[in-house]
């Protein structure tokens, strides 16, 4: 009992840090994303107007072709794993948490990137498009990288911050961390079979507008 309460005290300590990293985290998020807007209307229409599911011959293919789940889920599993792959073990070191703050501002940029670069080719419609090729996925993938940062953060503060962990406690931790590891890899893989067979139908769904 008085091993966690002890761990108990030491957590609410750790989290009180957490408004630092926390605006950090969310500022870079929101800074990408702007940039993503601001450097896809730098390179200009032309430039942006082919630029991934914006692609004429993409949407061509998709409006009238039918998407084989299989096949789609091995090349976005080849497409997307190797980051979470990258990602992973980083966690577990003092760099975790920028990288992890690395890796979901890029998701921001791209994804400011490419609602600009529809905005600017389809208006509305290409926002649409957009979102739509977004949606369900992305509400795994965001929260996976969140849940990676907070990870990160925790772990940094549990084994080489003020009031590290040691001994059974040390031990104890590196055991929630695979299982955190675990869950942050199940939440990803579950965004890319949505991904693969659910999303096709939704963006099918915009795309007859088009």
């Amino acid at each position: 009992m008085k091993k966690w309460l002890r761990l108990s005290w030491r957590q609410e300590r750790i989290f009180q840090h957490r408004p630092v990293w926390a605006k950090v985290m969310k500022g870079c998020l929101l800074g990408a994303f702007v940039a993503g807007i601001f450097m896809a209307n730098l390179m200009g229409r032309d430039a942006v107007s082919n630029a991934g599911i914006l692609n004429d011959y993409f949407i061509g293919k998709f409006q009238y072709g039918k998407v084989n789940g299989e096949d789609l889920f091995f090349y976005i599993l080849g497409e997307r794993m190797p980051l979470l792959l990258l990602l992973l073990p980083l966690l577990f070191t003092s760099v975790g948490l920028p990288c992890g703050i690395l890796a979901l501002s890029w998701q921001g940029f791209s994804v400011g990137f490419m609602l600009a670069a529809g905005i600017a080719k389809y208006g509305v419609k290409g926002m649409a498009l957009v979102l739509a090729g977004l949606f369900p996925q992305y509400l795994l993938y965001f929260p996976a990288y969140f849940f990676a940062c907070c990870f990160a953060a925790l772990w940094r503060q549990r084994m080489h911050g003020e009031g590290a962990l040691r001994g059974k406690e040390r031990k104890c931790f590196y055991g929630a961390g695979a299982l955190a590891a675990a869950a942050l890899s199940a939440a990803y893989l579950a965004g890319i079979v949505l991904e693969s067979y659910v999303n096709p139908a939704i963006l099918k769904s915009v795309l007859r507008f088009f």
